[in-house]
Order: structure tokens, then sequence, then C-alpha cells
């Protein structure tokens, strides 16, 4: 503790002037250089002036003032500027010398300071900077405004959140075994949604998607960058400090860099009050039962431990449920093993769950690898490339006991999923970089014509590749997460690397609700499939035996041959059947079984099906192909023995149910029952799963018309 005596030296300060706490010219010790000094501050009584607290980076409220500490090289010399709201100038400028300076952190403690309508800045060698732990910034509320000539236009201001009612809020928690996730862009989300104007492209606007993200099943928002950052890029400085010089033109739409972590967008708030908007949007989520996720990237010249305290800062007093960290800055063994995180959802890609655990298994998983993996061997299977089959499965099962694993075919970085089925090639000229930048190898399929097309086959096709990508996605083992908007067919116009186009083409177009009705119909009950079915979203890895004595193993490979995959090159189709009594619905009784078929050969096949338990058949639930409809079938399902007909480039998702009653016609003459309905003419299946001509010419009648146009 700082005591303050009666004793201590006051210097005067003149209005207006800068403030030197220098030394005194005297013979005093250098304890007595390091005394208290109390200086008139406008608006304040006067403030004693003291060396500060080196650890507390930022400005940090004291019991009974303001300690304001940030880093700088040794030789430095560092202003604090103390600024009014409304004032263009600062009024007050203190010189942090060498007695304030431990280290390479520069420190002072300002007791008795109002600081109700003050703002603030740091001046380093005659360049103004602002403080990388600023819990708020004032100054950039208009997104992609270039910076201005003046470099105090800028400014950080004071935390205030102390006060913030969560009231009754409580964090949904849910599993990764039970989320989905949806990504978005808080700016480019809503920025052309049917809002109001003010609250479009803001925290409010993602308040008001709330009702259509709990339609289409969503649990779990992830955002893109919401913290402060230089959207008008600023060249790099030393030390993680942000330059107020900025190159005029240049927008960093997503928000991949160094940024300011402690403080949210303040571009992207309808209110004058970022801390009060981004708690009220988290409230909001809490209460209809959706989670949210930060993504944060750190560059590698970030302090690691200012990164562990950003995380702990998002959580402790904003309650986000987890945080995707990205950058060679992150260090994920810190945030990993850090105590206040411990149970808070942590993503990366590449993380060591092995080392943390040290082969003990965690009692709930609370971090999760992305999968990049799954994207690039999901799209080649898409798009028929032979030798995919061994990989599928694996991307299929892969859901390990110690963390969990998000699966992702589109993002940000990359094409759209509209965009995956309609162009073979990035078209990134928007960009002003000579199409040179995005990646080359996408892994997308045209259809076979590049970009937008009216022929009504080519929309056809590209409608079953996008039905059949969401297919992939959400009926493997693992977090699916959606890109916001490809449920919508939205398009970037084939530009696969959109960093910088805060217009149309990186804006989602709600057109698409209307244009791709059928579409977001699919995805509503594709997810709703998923979540009615503990089975296809289990929270430990299957191990395709039956170990639990069920008769069937929890997960089982199949091809043309029940119990028989076909793993050669040539291979395009694979069958997947989950047993459900490895599951438990929500009333305790057993999951059904589950088989989902899927064929990326240009041609029909048939995909057999392994024999179900006595009394129970197998009846197909969903069809990707089937553009007659929504792709669901409800109870009007096609019941099959021993294969299903699967189209090409489709994928089948078939539920074993019991076999209804036979019928019983009393005449009094106790005559036999009679058949049920359909079984006339149909033939004992052969012992090697295979199918007569004259089951699969009455199986044909309902699943080829919608092939027609192939």
């Amino acid at each position: 503790m700082i005591l303050f005596h009666e004793k201590d030296c006051i210097v005067q300060i003149p209005f207006g002037k800068r403030a030197l706490c220098t030394k005194m010219a005297t013979d005093e010790t250098a304890d007595k250089d390091r005394r208290a000094y109390k200086v008139p501050i406008p608006g304040n009584k006067s403030v004693v002036v003291t060396y500060g607290y080196p650890l507390l980076l930022g400005v940090t409220q004291m019991a009974d003032g303001y300690n304001f500490a940030v880093e700088a090289e040794e030789d430095s010399e560092v202003y604090l500027l103390l600024y009014r709201k409304r004032g263009r100038e600062p009024f007050y400028e203190l010189l942090l010398d060498e007695k304030y300076r431990t280290g390479r952190i520069f420190s002072v403690f300002m007791k008795k300071l109002n600081v109700t309508n003050l703002e603030y800045n740091f001046k380093i060698n005659g360049e103004i900077y602002l403080d990388p732990c600023a819990s708020r910034i004032s100054g950039r509320e208009h997104f992609g405004a270039a910076w201005e000539e003046d470099p105090h236009k800028v400014r950080c201001g004071f935390w205030s959140g102390n006060g913030y009612d969560w009231g009754d809020e409580k964090a949904p928690e849910t599993d990764f075994g039970d989320m989905i996730l949806y990504k978005v862009h808080v700016r480019g989300y809503t920025r052309q949604a049917k809002l109001p104007t003010g609250l479009r492209g803001t925290f409010s606007g993602l308040v008001q998607m709330i009702p259509y993200w709990q339609e289409l099943g969503i649990n779990t928002v992830e955002l893109m960058p919401a913290y402060e950052f230089m959207e008008v890029v600023p060249p790099k400085e030393p030390d993680g400090l942000v330059s107020q010089k900025g190159k005029k033109d240049e927008v960093n739409y997503w928000g991949y860099g160094n940024g300011l972590y402690f403080a949210p967008k303040s571009a992207y708030c309808a209110t004058r009050d970022p801390h009060r908007e981004f708690c009220d949007m988290i409230r909001a989520f809490h209460k209809a039962g959706i989670g949210c996720i930060m993504e944060m990237y750190f560059p590698a010249e970030v302090n690691p431990l200012m990164v562990l305290r950003a995380v702990q800062f998002w959580k402790q007093n904003y309650h986000v449920d987890g945080f995707h960290i990205l950058g060679e800055g992150a260090p994920l063994d810190l945030i990993m093993k850090d105590g206040l995180l411990a149970g808070t959802k942590i993503m990366a890609e590449g993380m060591d769950t092995a080392a943390l655990y040290k082969n003990r298994r965690p009692g709930k998983r609370c971090f999760a690898e992305y999968n990049l993996g799954f994207l690039q061997d999901m799209r080649r299977f898409l798009k028929s490339d032979e030798d995919m089959v061994p990989a599928v499965q694996y991307r299929i099962r892969h859901n390990p006991d110690d963390h969990g694993v998000i699966n992702y075919i589109t993002c940000q970085d990359g094409f759209t999923l509209n965009d995956l089925v309609s162009y073979n090639y990035k078209h990134n000229e928007a960009n002003g970089e000579g199409n040179n930048d995005g990646c080359s190898y996408n892994y997308s399929w045209n259809c076979g014509i590049e970009g937008p097309s009216r022929k009504q086959w080519i929309r056809q096709m590209r409608e079953r590749q996008m039905r059949a990508a969401f297919a992939m996605l959400l009926f493997s083992q693992g977090v699916p997460m959606i890109y916001g908007g490809d449920e919508i067919g939205n398009s970037q116009e084939g530009n696969n690397n959109a960093y910088c186009q805060d217009n149309s083409i990186g804006w989602i177009d709600w057109r698409g609700l209307r244009r791709n009705a059928s579409m977001l119909a699919f995805v509503k009950k594709a997810v709703a499939l998923r979540k009615a079915h503990p089975v296809l979203h289990m929270s430990e890895s299957m191990k395709e035996a039956d170990y639990l004595g069920k008769g069937f193993p929890d997960m089982s490979f199949h091809g043309e041959r029940a119990w028989f995959c076909n793993m050669e090159n040539t291979s395009r189709m694979i069958g997947v059947m989950l047993c459900g009594a490895y599951a438990k619905l929500p009333d305790g009784s057993e999951d059904d079984f589950l088989y989902t078929g899927y064929n990326f050969h240009w041609e029909t096949r048939n995909i057999a099906l392994p024999n179900l338990p006595e009394g129970m058949e197998w009846k197909k639930v969903m069809d990707t192909g089937d553009l007659t409809c929504d792709g669901f079938y409800g109870e009007n399902g096609q019941v099959y023995e021993r294969a299903v007909e699967v189209g090409p480039r489709t994928v089948v998702v078939l539920q074993g149910v019991k076999k209804p009653e036979p019928e019983r016609k009393h005449t009094g003459k106790g005559k036999k029952n009679e058949k049920l309905p359909g079984a006339e003419g149909k033939k004992t299946a052969a012992s090697d799963n295979t199918v007569t001509e004259a089951e699969n010419k009455e199986r044909r009648s309902g699943d080829n018309a919608s092939m027609a146009s192939l």
C-alpha cells in the first residue's frame, strides 16, 4: 500500500501547461525522488501523483484513484495525456520519467482523480498512441472512416462496467456434443437485413436475429473479431502499441491483425455505450439459450501475458462462453491451464490436449480443435474425387474423448457454400491485388458453368450439392460449424478472400430467404434431425465395436455389401450405420437405428442395408436429391429391406422403425390375415444382400423422379 503524507511536496502546475514531475533541485536521496506530488487538475481537487503499479498494464481503478501503466522502450520519452471528452487537445500532460519506469513499464498512480468527463492517450517519443489495454475507444464510431489528420481525434476511455446489472442471466453451458455452431461477422451479417437502419451491422442488430437462429436450430454463435481493431490499416509498431497513423482506402473488414483487445468495437454499436450494448447482447443470447464464442487473433508480437489477461477480461466482465484463439502470438498452453478459465470453451487449431491431460480423461470437454482436414476431405468427396472413402470414414467418426472437433466445410477464409458449387476458380479481382491473393486450392466444382447460371439443370445440381454438403456436415460426429448465410445460398461472387470487401460482396444478401427457401427448409430439418438423435452427436468417440453387448457395433461402415466398405480408389460411396442403443433420448429410452448412405458417383448406386432386429425395417427419412420437396418425408418415407438406391451425388438417411402390425380382416370364417399393403410381388432377398431387378424397379418409382434432370 502506498501512503500519502501531508508533508509531501506540492508542485503547482499552471492550467493548460505541461505537468513535469521532475526531480527536485535538492540533495535528497533517490527514495525521496519517488515521493508523491499533488497537482491541480481542472475539474478535480488537488490530485496526488506518485509512481504506480507496473504489473497493472492499462488503466486500473483502485479504491482511491487510478493506476496508469504502459510498455515502451527504456529510453523512450513517455507522456500521459488527459482530455476533456469534448475538448480538441489534451489539457494536461504528465511526463513519466525514469522514476516512473520499472523495466520497460512506465506507471503512475493518480489519487482522487475524477474521470467522469475525461479521456486519455499516451505520447511516446512525440507520437500519439492508444493504450493497448484500453477498455473503451472513442472517435472510431464510423466503420471504415479514414484516420483524421488530428492525432488527438481517437482516444481511450475509462472502464465503467462494474455497475452492469446481469439480473438472473445464466449461461447455457452447451456441451460440445450438443453444439450447433454458427459463425458471423457482426457488421456484414445484418448490414443488408430488414432491420431499422440504426441497428444494421451492430450488436443490437444481432439480438434481432435471435428468433431466426432459434428457428434454424442454432445454440452457439461465434463472432468474428468484435473488439476494437484498426479497419483502416495502420503501420506495425513495436510493443503491441497502435499508432494513429493509417493508410487511407485500405479496409481490414474482417479484423484479423493487431487490435485493442479489451474494448468492444464502437463501430458495431447502435448506441454510444459499447460496454452496455455488448452486455445486453450476451444477456439476450443467454436468455434464448444461445452461447457466444469470441474469435480473437493475436499476432506474434503481442505479449502472451496480455493475451491471457484479455481472454480473462472478456470472460469475467462480458460473460462470453468461449474463445476461438488464432495467431502466432496465442499462448495456448497458458490459456488452457489458467484456473480462471477452467470450464471455458477454448477452440484453436493444433492444440495438444494429450500433453495437458497426460493420458487422463477430463470430466468435461472444454477444448476443441478446428478441423481443417474435414473441410479439405469433404470438399473433395463432394466433387467426386477418387480415393476419398478412407479419409471420409475417418472424418465422419473423428470425435476424441478428451476434446471436441469443430467440423466445417466453409468459413470466411475461402468460398461460401454457394460459391463452392458455382466456381472452379477464385475471382478476387475486386481486392485490387491482380487476383493473386486468396488460396488457389479450393477443391470446388462449378457443376458445369463458371459463375451464376439461368440453366435449370445447373441450378438444381448446385442445390443438390449444397444439400449434400450440409448433410455431410450435420451427420458427422463432432461439432458442425455453419458459416452464416450458407443456409440461404449467400454468394461472394467467387471472391474467396473478402478481407477488404465492406460492401455487398462481404455482406449477407438476405434476399436468399426467398430465392433459396427450399434450401433453408432443408437445413432447418437437417439440424432438427441431428438434434433429435443423440447417436448423431455423441460426447465420446465411437469405437466401431459392440462394447455394450447390444448385438450391433455403435458405428459400422457398409458398401455394395453389408458389413463391407469398399476402400478402393475408384469407390465413391459409403454407408454408415449408427446403433441407437448406445445413446439415450431425454426420456431415458434408447435412440433409433440410423443409416446414412453417401453416393458421390455420377451414377445411381445401390448401398446395402444391414438386417435390423426382429420386427423392424428401414424407412427413408431424407434424400438430398429429391427437389420435389424439402428432402424430408416424415411418416411417408419409403420402406427398404436389403439395399437402398442412392442417386448420383446424393445423401440419404434411413431410420430403423417398427414394422406395422398386420391388418386383420374378420370374415367370420377364420381366413388368414391379409398381406401388408405393397407386399404383393415382393421376393425374399438373396443371402448375399443383393437386390433383385423387380425390387429395384418398384423402389425407383419414387427415387428417380428427382434425378430426371441429370
